[in-house]
């Protein structure tokens, strides 16, 4: 069976991210959460971690997700807006079905421990 890092390979998977980025980074309802952030590190950091979830042989060795999003007061609405950004991307660089559908399951099922990171910065900023 074909993973899609296969079907894809680390150089599209790269320019995915890096326009994923350069999109969020301007974005009118996300971009304030990059304020100040290493976009070329973010993104070298995601490579690693898409690249994994896909089927390559890179290895993730960044902060656990909730670790790395602890000082963000992410919204459901913030996870959205980034699925949506990357739905529209996966699309628009042509990327198979079965890869596109596999990248956003996976995605998605990220949802939950990115929001919990972000309750408990909000709740920091309630204290």
């Amino acid at each position: 069976m074909t993973t899609s890092y296969e079907l894809l390979g680390e150089e599209k998977i790269r320019a995915i991210l890096q326009a994923l980025y350069d999109q969020l980074f301007i974005d009118p309802m996300v971009g304030f959460l990059f304020e100040g952030k290493d976009k070329a590190h973010i993104v070298e950091q995601q490579v690693a971690f898409t690249c994994r979830f896909l089927g390559g042989p890179q290895r993730y060795t960044g902060k656990p997700l909730p670790e790395a999003h602890a000082t963000l007061p992410l919204l459901p609405g913030h996870f959205d807006r980034r699925h949506h950004v990357l739905a529209t991307l996966l699309e628009q660089h042509g990327v198979p079905d079965e890869a596109r559908q596999a990248w956003l399951h996976i995605d998605e099922s990220l949802r939950p421990s990115v929001l919990a990171a972000g309750d408990e910065a909000r709740d920091k900023t309630r204290e």
